[in-house]
């Protein structure tokens, strides 16, 4: 059993290993051994098979505009790190505790709670600097010092295979654990590193340095006086009161310039009443909030207040106010791709698909392969009883976004829809695959295999991903 485990780890670390020196990977000077034995390319592979797991036991979050929103920002963050790999792949957790993650190949993970706990974009911002900087120091790789990469991975991809085995849900939990007590829960030296290397990127990036010091001094005090069981980010980021000290001394021996000169998007505030619609049930508590938002001297809360009144009355079915105030401010504010994408997502509930046909393909001809728009006029196609535009539209983002299951998960609807039934299958399976329901993804392969008769090229490719997926399941199986 010990050799099975062995060779099975030693290719896939090792041939990753040996595909970075051909690539010509240099790889940090960290003091130990284990930095050389997984290469970015290993943890990225790592990383894969953990979220098709973690995916197939979580609430993911499929909003396209608060994901347009998360990736826009996490790309502009990148280009002022150190990140070297930037293959990431987002997760949002319907989740209102405050907690964020980033694990090792680029998985980059943040609760809803996270919206509904920051008071503007930069403190956002400074919690996924701090995670960009776990990433980009490749902490993961060197908090392996005392043990060998092999047992690591083998501990990780072990507990996926026993929850996949037992069929139990919950014993997925032990994988996110182990993987987070991994890549985020390091030592106070990388703690304090991830600080500096996090706090220089949210000044490059043109936030205020001031953002860090009250996001993580705010979150403190709260986890001090309040449920500590809703701030899990606290619960493997321990915040001592010196990592403080140092944050305020940084930003103090800056030389600031005028506050309006600091990045505060307008997005941001506006995917913050996203998250509060979302969990906030009482909308009728919300219109009265966001009422008040709306006679504030900021423009930002002003703005979003304005924003959240929309999306309120639209939950109520009262189009005409959430019209009103939507069509207001987009002459306020024009040309906002937030405003505009969700001036089509009114349109869909109230029914005017027409409409909402026509804006989202005004907008992707400006803005060609933008998500939130791609997303909302494909399900506007398939209102509008025409699956084909819809099966079109899908099928070339998902050879952009191949490992996006909510792509697939509508392809397959589309395909359905079109009575398109042979590639239905196939679209079902690639979700299932990316979810990690290797046994469900097998049966649709099957199916569309059983229908496929003499479309040779067809057949083969759908062998070749059985193949593939057998490979996955014997080697789980062989941990398990």
């Amino acid at each position: 059993m010990i050799n099975k485990l062995y060779l099975l780890l030693l290719g896939v670390f090792f041939s990753s290993y040996f595909q970075s020196l051909v690539d010509e990977d240099p790889l940090p000077t960290l003091g130990d051994y284990s930095s050389a034995s997984i290469s970015l390319s290993g943890e990225y592979s790592l990383g894969r098979i953990w979220l098709s797991m973690y995916r197939g036991s979580t609430k993911e979050h499929s909003d396209p505009l608060m994901r347009t929103y998360l990736e826009d920002l996490i790309y502009r963050l990148s280009e002022t790190s150190e990140v070297r790999d930037r293959r990431f792949e987002f997760i949002i957790l319907e989740d209102k505790t405050i907690n964020a993650f980033a694990a090792p190949g680029g998985i980059i993970g943040i609760n809803l709670g996270m919206f509904l706990n920051t008071e503007k974009e930069g403190e956002l911002a400074s919690v996924m600097c701090h995670e960009l900087a776990h990433l980009s120091q490749r902490h993961y790789a060197r908090s392996q010092n005392k043990v060998s990469p092999l047992t690591n991975a083998l501990m990780v991809l072990g507990s996926i295979a026993v929850a996949a085995a037992s069929r139990n849900p919950e014993a997925i939990l032990i994988a996110p654990a182990a993987m987070q007590q991994m890549s985020i829960n390091f030592t106070r030296s990388n703690e304090k590193e991830a600080d500096r290397i996090g706090f220089n990127n949210l000044v490059k990036a043109g936030f205020n340095p001031d953002d860090m010091t009250m996001m993580f001094q705010r979150m403190q005090s709260k986890y001090q006086n309040e449920d500590s069981e809703q701030f899990s980010y606290l619960m493997t980021h321990p915040l001592p009161s010196e990592r403080l000290s140092d944050m305020r001394i940084r930003a103090d021996a800056l030389e600031k310039n005028s506050q309006d000169s600091f990045r505060d998007n307008i997005d941001f505030y506006f995917m913050q009443k996203r998250a509060e619609i979302w969990a906030n049930k009482d909308l009728k508590k919300q219109i009265r909030k966001y009422k008040k938002d709306q006679k504030s001297n900021n423009k930002n809360i002003s703005f979003s207040g304005s924003y959240g009144l929309s999306l309120a009355y639209k939950n109520l079915n009262d189009f005409d106010n959430s019209f009103s105030l939507l069509r207001k401010l987009i002459k306020e504010i024009p040309n906002n791709l937030v405003l505009e994408s969700s001036l089509m997502e009114l349109h869909l509930a109230a029914g005017n698909f027409y409409e909402a046909i026509s804006l989202g393909k005004n907008i992707l001809e400006i803005h060609e392969n933008n998500y939130s728009a791609s997303i909302l006029l494909a399900d506007a196609y398939m209102r509008n009883e025409q699956s084909e535009l819809a099966e079109k539209l899908l099928k070339d983002l998902s050879k952009e976004r191949q490992t996006d299951p909510n792509i697939w998960y509508k392809l397959a609807e589309a395909q359905g829809l079109s009575g398109n039934i042979l590639q239905l299958h196939r679209s079902r399976a690639e979700f299932f695959i990316l979810t990690g329901r290797h046994d469900a993804a097998v049966f649709q392969l099957k199916e569309a295999l059983s229908l496929s008769q003499n479309l040779f090229e067809i057949r083969e490719s759908i062998i070749k991903r059985l193949e593939e997926i057998f490979a996955t399941k014997r080697a789980l199986n062989e941990l398990s």
